[in-house]
């Protein structure tokens, strides 16, 4: 699927000290993550009927959301 090579883009560490600009790039990678949840989502929408993604497509679902909370427990923590 699409999404995993995005996925395997997003892995990059963002440094735990509470800058303005650190603060621009997790918002940044929360957004790009997000607008691959919508894609995803207008892509089940449009496909309506049809057999539900195969095992690889969750899968990179689910590295997306644990990239996505990793991402939410960071910016919690600056």
């Amino acid at each position: 699927m699409i999404t995993g090579n995005v996925i395997e883009g997003l892995v990059d560490p963002v440094p735990t000290t509470g800058t303005d600009h650190q603060f621009s790039e997790i918002v940044h990678e929360l957004k790009n993550c997000m607008s691959i949840l919508l894609f995803c989502a207008e892509t089940l929408e449009a496909n309506q009927g049809l057999p539900l993604p195969n095992e690889d497509s969750v899968e990179d679902l689910k590295k997306l959301i644990d990239k996505m909370n990793c991402l939410i427990e960071r910016l919690g923590s600056l």
